[in-house]
């Protein structure tokens, strides 16, 4: 492997394990007094969590091993194995909590959106690479939106705005960047903004959340806690486990809004650290992109860096009351185990594309 690649690998595997380590520790930090409270163990979403990021951790293993080259190979099965797993949501399997089907039991319990956003992302960079001359409406846009449409609109119903919005914004921009063109591409903004306004509509509180942000002027509960709890950990927090104003007032500040328990604890430096090592995996994901020689890894290596940067930006966002919130986890930080082990899945393909982008195009 060449000075280049390991320099690349680098940035990307070195800020991934320190999130993740970062992670489990904010993870108990502002989870032990609901889980003492709910459960009699305030461990108990720590020691989930130190499972789910060692599962993580394995399946990046387990990934940068495996030939990119064999994901396009099995693009239609994964697609359709994504498709089966979010039609059981539909159909008895799904798990509503808080008003939400997000989650499928079929004797254990994951949310088959991660996955999806995982094999849309192949699927789009299979459709690019074996498609690249065409790019007009019948045989370009048409064949790759559909695909990506019935997953929006399983996504959108559940619902899951958040992540909708997310699968979408991701797909028009490596499109874009694909070389399609952007009177075509403006083609689906209508449709889309359908389903999402239909949605939004047909659910008052996220229709609230829309009128409180653009209309009132008001700031959503959870975001208001989370500003406090930031501004009170000031430039360098009170130190982790020793700011307890996340555990007490902040709904689900082992989640979405973890990142208002890392600026409690550590403060401002703290938050600024952590975009930092965001900053070093994004630029090495599209710095592996643009190196790749293949047609698939670079479109797929791209995809994942774009989505992992929206992610986290709308993440951002929510937390510091710059947009509406989305329901939106930070990667690798927020509680979860399906979501953990995809972006462990992701990061693993990422090395392997570096590894293995050595010339020919496939």
């Amino acid at each position: 492997m060449n000075t280049h690649r390991k320099y690349d690998i680098t940035l990307l595997i070195v800020p991934y394990f320190l999130l993740l380590v970062l992670g489990i520790v904010e993870v108990w930090s502002s989870s032990r007094y609901f889980a003492y409270i709910k459960f009699n163990n305030s461990n108990f979403f720590l020691e989930r969590e130190v499972f789910y990021v060692l599962f993580s951790l394995l399946a990046t293993l387990f990934m940068s091993f495996v030939n990119y080259r064999f994901l396009k190979k099995i693009t239609p099965y994964l697609i359709l194995i994504s498709l089966i797993f979010m039609m059981l949501l539909y159909f008895g399997f799904g798990v509503n909590i808080r008003g939400a089907t997000r989650w499928i039991n079929i004797g254990i319990q994951f949310e088959p959106s991660q996955l999806a956003e995982l094999s849309i992302l192949i699927y789009i960079a299979y459709f690019i690479s074996e498609k690249e001359q065409y790019k007009d409406i019948m045989r370009g846009i048409i064949p790759i939106a559909t695909v990506v449409g019935v997953f929006f609109l399983l996504i959108a119903l559940e619902p899951d705005v958040g992540t909708a919005f997310l699968i979408f914004l991701t797909f028009l921009i490596v499109i874009y960047v694909a070389g399609y063109s952007t009177k075509n591409i403006g083609l689906l903004l209508f449709p889309s903004f359908i389903v999402l306004a239909l949605v939004i509509y047909t659910h008052p509180e996220k229709l609230q959340r829309i009128i409180y942000f653009f209309g009132e002027k008001k700031v959503d509960f959870q975001v208001k806690q989370a500003l406090i709890a930031i501004g009170s950990g000031g430039l360098f927090g009170h130190g982790i486990g020793v700011g307890n104003y996340k555990n007490l007032f902040i709904p689900d500040s082992y989640n979405d809004f973890i990142m208002a328990g890392i600026g409690e604890d550590l403060g401002f430096f703290g938050i600024f650290v952590v975009i930092a090592m965001f900053a070093s995996i994004i630029f090495s994901i599209f710095s592996i992109s643009r190196k790749s020689s293949s047609i698939f890894g670079k479109h797929l290596a791209f995809g994942i860096g774009v989505l992992l940067s929206i992610q986290a930006i709308i993440n951002l966002f929510s937390v510091f009351h710059l947009m509406p919130p989305k329901g939106i986890t930070m990667p690798f930080l927020s509680y979860g185990g399906t979501s953990l082990i995809i972006q462990g899945m992701m990061v693993g393909i990422v090395i392997s594309i570096c590894r293995g982008s050595c010339g020919e195009k496939t």
